[in-house]
């Protein structure tokens, strides 16, 4: 399943697939967009099928309904909410588009990496573990952004090559940049989540 997003500051395309042979994927991703900022979720349910499922729908409904807070505070209210599940691990990032910089956070091994448009990459180091509603260390970062550019987030069921690299420096969207990896990409046999974005100005 694709989804694309297009706003006058940025285009966020994602892709999620279920494990072969589930109806339910224990990935869940959101994306919410203001005037003032737009916040992207990606969450992990241990394990697969219906239990993972609602673990990670857990995250997205504190995600949806409390969007406005700091990325620490939501991440502490999805661990809260947790209790009782399975768990998940989950990055979440929040630009803010007038102080143009990005509010970022991963709990487990949700991958995330920006690439910026003279070359370099940055790649933030996941934090271990994972939120279940016992306590846990939450380390946030800020990260400016520019014109152009990119941000990947991805769930462990994509096995990231290096050859993929290069399909985001060449100046594509992120529709075509999904789309690339997912032709690209080997079946792990595991729910797979995928989200491309890129800053327009």
């Amino acid at each position: 399943m694709y989804e694309h997003h297009y706003w006058e500051k940025a285009d966020v395309s994602m892709f999620k697939k279920a494990k072969n042979g589930n109806w339910h994927s224990g990935d869940a991703m959101h994306i919410i967009h203001t005037d003032d900022y737009i916040l992207c979720a990606v969450a992990d349910g241990l394990g697969s099928g219906e239990e993972a499922m609602e673990a990670s729908e857990a995250v997205m409904n504190i995600i949806k309904a409390e969007h406005d807070r700091t990325v620490y505070s939501l991440i502490e209210r999805s661990n809260q909410n947790l209790w009782g599940t399975r768990g998940v691990v989950m990055s979440l990032l929040k630009i803010d588009l007038h102080s143009r910089d990005i509010e970022y956070a991963n709990v487990g091994n949700i991958s995330c990496s920006f690439y910026y448009p003279e070359g370099k990459i940055y790649r933030p180091v996941p934090s271990r573990g994972y939120l279940s509603g016992r306590k846990q260390k939450i380390t946030t970062e800020t990260i400016p952004y520019e014109k152009n550019m990119v941000f990947l987030i991805y769930s462990d069921g994509l096995v990231f090559e290096p050859a993929y690299h290069a399909f985001f420096s060449r100046g594509a969207a992120p529709k075509e940049m999904v789309e690339e990896v997912v032709d690209a990409m080997n079946d792990t046999n595991d729910d797979i989540t995928i989200m491309i974005g890129k800053m327009k100005e």
